[in-house]
Parts: structure tokens; C-alpha cells; sequence
């Protein structure tokens, strides 16, 4: 009990600082357990070393597709920094205050046989990291080092398996111990090694180091030196720069069996230490914390597949081991875009949030650090150092449920309508990751069935290389405005805005020798099934198609393509270059947004 204490005081008296590299991290372990033990809730953050792999996203994704092209980013980038925030409420000066902690992670290899992963670098995120002067000195010098409890449990295997065989190699009879034949050109090696054994015998030093030599020369000095020196015991110790060496040292029989006892406990100790940051997930799992964020999606994939497991490749398992891992998340980005925020804060962008919830009708408290030295100030501006984004996260959220509380009528007005964490009108916000540029999709839903939005407007088409968006929207053009979504080069994704015109598009259109069109329905379904042949094109594109061509008395006419007895019969809107007298040009949203619940 005195030692738990006399620890306890000592972190205490260790100046607090809430950068955590390898130097420290062993020492301020307990402090980061402490902190999440007693908080709130917790807010996180993370800076990677790229963001999007190969495929972009897409305004049509489903959350299927679009988790299958963030599991890709997530494979293939690092998280490198992690910001982790605790926010502390005291019931008895009703007010918040916070505990933060900036975490550089590097997988440091621990061993011959521990992970030694590649990944990539996107240019655009590591330009971005320099501007934001992030050390990258100091992450690859001191990050801290971390492993998945599967790869734990397989080294911790591993090593214990090693283990057993020394020990059987250092017993007569064994397998293990089985003499080896000595090679006629290994003798003189053997000779030399032994001379400088028999010397250190008779001198008063306690240890010698043997000269750098191979495996098998070390299997060799091994089993001779065995045999003829029973007080001495041999171990191999590997150096700085990887070479290993045998290191000789003065011991009778009950002290070799105490030293190897001694350094299969080190041995496992250095490997658990290896585990590293992925404690801290560990540690946030078992509190069952609400952790918020904002626009979290990345930060939850990575940090799920660097310190807890490869993510899934499905996209239902992905949503049952995130629920598995944070029980409970809130994504402050999808709060800023839902009504009633949505009204009242037009950027919801961190930084532009944070300016907003500052002002009237927002009333964000004071939040200061829990301890000196221990967490951030209001008058601080260290955006995108992930500690500080964590910090400024859980200060919207705070913001944004106390407005809540006072639209509601449930918060107490005469503190500022406080909400707190565990209110039930913080619950439709639960477990649903905002999902970007997705206008009837908005969030992941995590927790239950995601939102199925009706898109019997939205239309396949696939296309030569050549064509370009305006011939695309020349073909919809009877159709009146639409929304072209680009998939590659050669298909895309085409929106009516009018959508009770949606039904006439097919019959009108039709598939050419140019061209194919499928409703999005019917693309869904055809997904999986064999790819139609390529499409024979023959170098005219619809806006090729509109080009004045020479006729035959030599005069320039222009010719505009003929209407199909089909699509004659529709209402063909007037566009601004049917009327030059239309300057005007409306600017209104391409879609109605959506309203969820």
C-alpha cells in the first residue's frame, strides 16, 4: 500500500507536459489510465501520413462502398500522432475541465520476429504535416511503439517456445543437446574462443564479451564450453546495430538457473512493453467512455486496424467490432449538420465550428486544464496537433449539447442549459460516423440499419474516354438540370433535380452503340454479374454533335441535332442558351437535403 502511494505521489511531482513520446510514456502510463478512469467523456484525434488511397470517394457511396474504400486508406497509411482529451465535469462548481495528452506512435519492430509493416505516403498529407511544424524527427526517434493483441499472443508464443528449448538445450539427454560433429576448419576458431575462456577463469573479472561470430560458431562454443566449464554461464546478447555476441559470466549451477529464470522474465517484460499505446485503446474500451470526434471515420478505421486488429473485410463486421471497441461515439461534425445546428452554423469545418459555438446563441464555458501544465487553455490555437483538435472537439460538443438543452427546455437555464454526456438528448447523435459528400446518406449507422433514400433519379452511364461533363449533361439535357458524379474515365453517375422525370429517361434515351444507361437500381443488382462488352465509339460526342458543319452552297449553318419522336413529347425546359435574353443565373442547391431523425 505505502509503495502504490509513495508511486502515486512521485507522478505527481513529475513536471506534466502533454507531449508523450517512448521517453516517458512507460512513466505517465498510469496517469493516462487515471484520466479515463475519471472522466466524462473523452474526445480523439489523428494525423496520418495520407488520406485517400486510389479510388475517391463518391456523392452515390452506400456506407458499404464507401467503407470498402476507407478500409483501403486505412490498410495502406499510419496514424502517427493520436490526440486524446479528457474531459472532467465536477457536479460541485458545475463546470469542465480537461486532461490532455499529444502521443506520437511508431510500430517500432521489437524483436527479429515482430511486425516490420510498410506503408505509404501521400504528398499532399506530409506537405501538410511539415506547414503544421509536426516533428518527424521525434516520431521516428521516440514514437511509441505498439503491436495488436494478436501479434502479442503469437510473440508471447513464440517466445515461450524459445525459451523451452534453451532450457532443453542446457539439459543432458535432450534432443536439443544433442552434440553436433566440429568441423576440421572450426577447431582453430574453437581453440582461440577457449584460451580466452580458460584466461577470464583465472583472472577476477566477473563477465566477458566473445568476439562477433556466426550462429553456428555460437552452437559450437555452446556445447564445448558447456561440457568443460560447469560455473560458467553462456548467453547470447545482441548489440547495438543488431550483431549478437556471447557474453561469458561467472556463476555456479542454482545462480544459471536463477539468471535464466531472470532473463525469460525481462524477455517478456520487454515484449509487453512493446505492446506500448495499444494499452491506451485497451484502457478506453474497458471504461465504455462515450468518445467524441469529429469527422472521425478515418480516425476510428486506423486506429482500429494499427492497435486492435486488420480491419474486417466486410462491412457489417466493420460496424460490429467498432461497436466492440467504443461501445459508445459521437461525431461532433454530423451534430453541426443536422438540424437545429445546421441553421445557425454554416461551416463545419473544427476550426470554423469552434469560432461559432463562441458566439451568441452558443455560450461555451470555461474548460480549463485539470492540473497545471496538463491540458490546454482557451487562448491556445495549436490546431492540427491531435491533442489540441481532441481539446477543441470535446469543446464544441460541450457547446452544442448545452444549446441543445436550452432549445429543448431541458437543460437548467441558469447553467447555461447544461447538458451532460450521459443526457438522453445527446442519444440520436450515438454510434453514427458522418459520412462526407453523401447528400441523402448523411451518417453511418453504426448501432442499426443504415438510411436506404430512394434514387430512382439517379442514373448509370458508362461512355468513351473522350467524352467530357458537358456531353453528359447535353444528353440529360431534356431532363433539365442534373448532377454529374464521376466515377472514372469512362462512367459516371448522372442526378436528375426533377425527379418526377426520372421514368421517361430510359425509354428516351435508350443504350447506343455509344453509350449505356442503366437505373441506379439496376446497376446495383448487375454489380456482380459478368461485364457487358466494350462499347464501339465512333468519335462524335453529343457536344460535337451541336458544332455548326459546312453545307452544301458552302455557307456555315448550324444544325442543331434533331429531337427523337420520344423526346419531342417532353417538356424540354428553356436553358439560358435557348433565350439570350436570360442573363440570370439562378444559384440554388442541386438537391433538397435530406431531414433524419
Amino acid at each position: 500500500m505505502q509503495k502504490a502511494i509513495s508511486r502515486i505521489s512521485s507522478l505527481f511531482r513529475t513536471s506534466r507536459t502533454m507531449e508523450i513520446t517512448s521517453r516517458n510514456f512507460k512513466e505517465r502510463l498510469p496517469e493516462i489510465e487515471a484520466a479515463i478512469d475519471s472522466a466524462s467523456f473523452l474526445a480523439i484525434d489523428g494525423e496520418f501520413t495520407g488520406l485517400n488511397a486510389y479510388r475517391g470517394i463518391s456523392p452515390i457511396d452506400t456506407p458499404s462502398e464507401r467503407y470498402d474504400k476507407l478500409q483501403e486508406s486505412a490498410r495502406q497509411f499510419l496514424l502517427v500522432q493520436f490526440g486524446l482529451c479528457t474531459f472532467h465535469y465536477d457536479p460541485a462548481t458545475d463546470s469542465f475541465s480537461n486532461q490532455a495528452f499529444n502521443i506520437y506512435v511508431w510500430p517500432r519492430p521489437c524483436s527479429r520476429n515482430a511486425p516490420d509493416p510498410r506503408f505509404l505516403c501521400q504528398t499532399s498529407s506530409i506537405d501538410f504535416l511539415t506547414n503544421q511544424n509536426f516533428d518527424f524527427n521525434k516520431l521516428f526517434k521516440q514514437g511509441v511503439s505498439y503491436l495488436r493483441p494478436s501479434e502479442l499472443e503469437k510473440l508471447k508464443n513464440t517466445m515461450t517456445g524459445r525459451q523451452e528449448n534453451r532450457r532443453l538445450s542446457q539439459t543432458p539427454g535432450t534432443d536439443q543437446n544433442r552434440a553436433i560433429p566440429i568441423p576440421e576448419d572450426q577447431e582453430p576458431f574453437l581453440a582461440k574462443i577457449h584460451k580466452q575462456i580458460e584466461e577470464f577463469v583465472k583472472s577476477d573479472d566477473q563477465q566477458l564479451e566473445l568476439e562477433k561470430c556466426n550462429g553456428f560458431q555460437r552452437r559450437l562454443v555452446y556445447q564445448t564450453a558447456k561440457e568443460k566449464y560447469k560455473d560458467l554461464s553462456l548467453t547470447s546478447i545482441t548489440k547495438t546495430g543488431g550483431d549478437r555476441v556471447i557474453c561469458v559470466i561467472k556463476a555456479d549451477e542454482e545462480q544459471q538457473q536463477n539468471m535464466v529464470w531472470l532473463k525469460d522474465q525481462a524477455e517478456l517484460s520487454d515484449l509487453e512493453e512493446a505492446f506500448g499505446f495499444s494499452r491506451v485503446i485497451q484502457k478506453m474500451t474497458e471504461s465504455g467512455k462515450l468518445v467524441v470526434g469529429h469527422n472521425m471515420i478515418l480516425d476510428i478505421a486506423h486506429t482500429l486496424n494499427q492497435f486492435c486488429g486488420p480491419l474486417p473485410e466486410t462491412y457489417q463486421d466493420f460496424k460490429a467490432m467498432t461497436t466492440a471497441v467504443f461501445p459508445q461515439l459521437l461525431d461532433t461534425k454530423l451534430m453541426a449538420n443536422t438540424i437545429p445546428f445546421k441553421q445557425e452554423i454554416f461551416n463545419s469545418s473544427l476550426e470554423e465550428l469552434h469560432k461559432a459555438v463562441c458566439l451568441p446563441p452558443y455560450n461555451l464555458p470555461p474548460v480549463p486544464p485539470k492540473y497545471s501544465g496538463s491540458g490546454y487553455k482557451a487562448d491556445s490555437a495549436n490546431f492540427h496537433e491531435a491533442g489540441f483538435d481532441a481539446y477543441i472537439t470535446g469543446l464544441c460538443f460541450i457547446a452544442m449539447s448545452n444549446r441543445l438543452g436550452l432549445l429543448c427546455g431541458a437543460g437548467d437555464k441558469t447553467k447555461a442549459g447544461r447538458v451532460l454526456p450521459d443526457s438522453q438528448l445527446v442519444h440520436p447523435f450515438l454510434n453514427k460516423l458522418y459520412l462526407m459528400r453523401i447528400a441523402d446518406i448523411p451518417y453511418m449507422n453504426l448501432a442499426g440499419e443504415d438510411l436506404k433514400p430512394d434514387r430512382g433519379h439517379v442514373f448509370h452511364i458508362t461512355f468513351p474516354a473522350e467524352w467530357k461533363t458537358a456531353d453528359l449533361v447535353h444528353l440529360f439535357s431534356s431532363f433539365g438540370y442534373v448532377f454529374v458524379s464521376w466515377l472514372d474515365d469512362t462512367s459516371a453517375f448522372v442526378s436528375l433535380k426533377e425527379k418526377e422525370m426520372a421514368p421517361q429517361v430510359i425509354e428516351v434515351l435508350k443504350s447506343s452503340s455509344s453509350y449505356r444507361i442503366q437505373s441506379y437500381k439496376d446497376h446495383v443488382a448487375a454489380k456482380n454479374m459478368v461485364l457487358p462488352a466494350p462499347l464501339q465509339y465512333s468519335g462524335i460526342t453529343p457536344t460535337l454533335e451541336k458544332m455548326p458543319f459546312i453545307s452544301s452552297n458552302g455557307g456555315a449553318e448550324l444544325k442543331k441535332r434533331p429531337l427523337s419522336p420520344e423526346q419531342a413529347a417532353i417538356k424540354r425546359h428553356k436553358s439560358v442558351s435557348d433565350d439570350p435574353e436570360v442573363v440570370k443565373i439562378e444559384r440554388k442547391k442541386t438537391f433538397e437535403e435530406p431531414e433524419w431523425e
